[in-house]
C-alpha cells in the first residue's frame, strides 16, 4: 500500500503543459510505410548512347538532397560501405541505403530513382512493421504521418560487408577495421 509520497521531481497532476504535451504525442499518426534496401554509388559512370562519351552521373548526390526527396515523397537512411570487395575509395565508394515511402507514392518514388539511373523496382519492397521499435523507422513513420517527408539521414558509421563463415562474420563483436581503427 502506498502512503502517497512521490519524489519532488515528479510532475504534479495540475501540470497542464505536460498533460497537453502527452496528449499531442498520443494523438500523432503513424503512416503505413514500405522500404527497400539497395546499394548505390556516389556517382555512376555511364556511356552516352549517341556520342559514346563517358560521363559521371551523380546518384546518391542527387538522392540525398532534401528538396529532391521532399518533391519525390520518400525518406532515406544511407550508410557508407567500408572499403573492400563491394566498395572502393572516393567516387568509387558504395552506399547501403534503405528507402522509406508510402505505398500510394510508389510510382513517384520509382520515377525519381530512375531519373538518377537506379531502377528501384529491381529491389524487394518490404512493409515496415507499424510496431517497430527501431528509432529511424519510428521517426519516418511519424514524420510521414504528419506530412513531413523528405528526410535523408547519412549514417555516421561504415557498413562493413563480410562473407559468411569468415572470422569477421563469426566474431560476436562484429568485424574490425583491417588497420585496427574502430
Amino acid at each position: 500500500m502506498s502512503d502517497g509520497w512521490v519524489p519532488p521531481c515528479y510532475p504534479k497532476e495540475e501540470d497542464d503543459d505536460l498533460i497537453a504535451y502527452e496528449e499531442r504525442m498520443n494523438a500523432r499518426k503513424k503512416a503505413t510505410l514500405v522500404k527497400r534496401h539497395l546499394c548505390m554509388k556516389e556517382t555512376m559512370a555511364f556511356t552516352c548512347f549517341w556520342c559514346r562519351a563517358s560521363e559521371e552521373e551523380p546518384q546518391l548526390h542527387q538522392l540525398r538532397k532534401r528538396e529532391f526527396a521532399q518533391k519525390s515523397e520518400y525518406s532515406m537512411l544511407a550508410y557508407a560501405m567500408g572499403e573492400g570487395e563491394y566498395s572502393g575509395e572516393g567516387d568509387d565508394r558504395s552506399y547501403f541505403a534503405i528507402v522509406f515511402y508510402e505505398p500510394s507514392k510508389k510510382s513517384k518514388v520509382e520515377r525519381a530513382f530512375k531519373s538518377t539511373g537506379l531502377e528501384l523496382g529491381d529491389y524487394e519492397q518490404v512493409v515496415v512493421d507499424p510496431d517497430s521499435k527501431m528509432e529511424q523507422e519510428e521517426k519516418f513513420m511519424y514524420a510521414h504521418g504528419a506530412g513531413e517527408v523528405g528526410e535523408v539521414i547519412l549514417g555516421e558509421f561504415e557498413y562493413q560487408v563480410v562473407r559468411k563463415g569468415s572470422p569477421e562474420y563469426d566474431d560476436p563483436w562484429g568485424p574490425s577495421h583491417p588497420e585496427g581503427r574502430s
